[in-house]
């Protein structure tokens, strides 16, 4: 198959003409980190639905501030502004919707059914191919305005990184061709505003349960602390916590740490 990358502002405007998110659009060819870029433009007033886009990202961050690069055509590396519907519980399903609205594009362009990871991870065959940050800004203990940061191995997995957590891939590997990373892009803005339209409903942790990756099953969980803690995987709560049998049978609520697939 023949593959030309047509990632620009130009295309990525035309494809996003019918979309309610998307407006105003930020692209840049290299940036340091697009959250970063997201929460200067929001302190500054640019509206819900703002979307900033890198070709190339040199300074992403994950969660525990790990390094998440972009090499320059290879990937997704994406920020949204949102402002409205930011009650707590709303907030807490962010990293939900952005990773299930990440399953639902590449599903649709790829034709393979990604698994969700808790908290906030798109995993294809057992290794890591998207992660999503979110980040809020309080004024007065309210929230003022949140950013929504996705980035998607495309056509190029980041040079490894050790974790011994997971490893990484990228779609190109998966499916044995490069991808479109403007059709990806518009399928995930499109799945990101139909979900966040559908906040109130809460059926955002329904469709991410479906997904999720190790559901029922024996894991490890190492805590903030690095402490392990090991259990059956029951789901997630609608704060997001992960619910957890532990081997005595209790149940717990996890509301950060990383896991693992125990072997049995």
């Amino acid at each position: 198959m023949n593959y030309r990358d047509t990632f620009s502002y130009t295309t990525i405007s035309e494809s996003l003409v019918d979309e309610h998110f998307g407006r105003p659009l930020y692209y840049y060819n290299t940036i340091g980190s697009t959250n970063i870029e997201a929460k200067i433009l929001a302190t500054s007033g640019s509206p819900e639905g703002t979307l900033i886009v890198a070709d190339e990202q040199t300074a992403g961050r994950g969660r525990f501030n790990r390094h998440w690069s972009t090499p320059k055509g290879s990937g997704l590396a994406v920020s949204f502004i949102l402002k409205s519907r930011l009650s707590n519980p709303q907030i807490s399903q962010m990293p939900m919707l952005g990773s299930l609205a990440t399953a639902y594009a590449i599903e649709q362009l790829c034709n393979t059914s990604p698994q969700l990871k808790w908290p906030n991870d798109v995993w294809i065959e057992q290794k890591k191919i998207a992660g999503i940050l979110v980040e809020t800004s309080y004024t007065k203990n309210l929230p003022e305005w949140l950013i929504l940061g996705i980035g998607v191995n495309v056509n190029s997995a980041p040079l490894k990184v050790t974790n011994p957590y997971y490893d990484t891939s990228c779609l190109a590997d998966i499916i044995g061709h490069k991808v479109d990373r403007v059709n990806l892009l518009q399928r995930l803005v499109h799945n990101v505003g139909l979900l966040y339209n559908k906040l109130e409903k809460n059926s955002i942790r329904k469709e991410w349960q479906k997904r999720m990756l190790w559901k029922n099953q024996h894991i490890e969980v190492i805590d903030s602390d690095q402490n392990p803690i090991e259990g059956i995987a029951l789901g997630i709560e609608p704060n997001g916590a992960l619910l957890l049998q532990l081997l005595t049978g209790e149940h717990v609520n996890i509301y950060s740490g990383e896991i693992r697939l125990r072997s049995n």
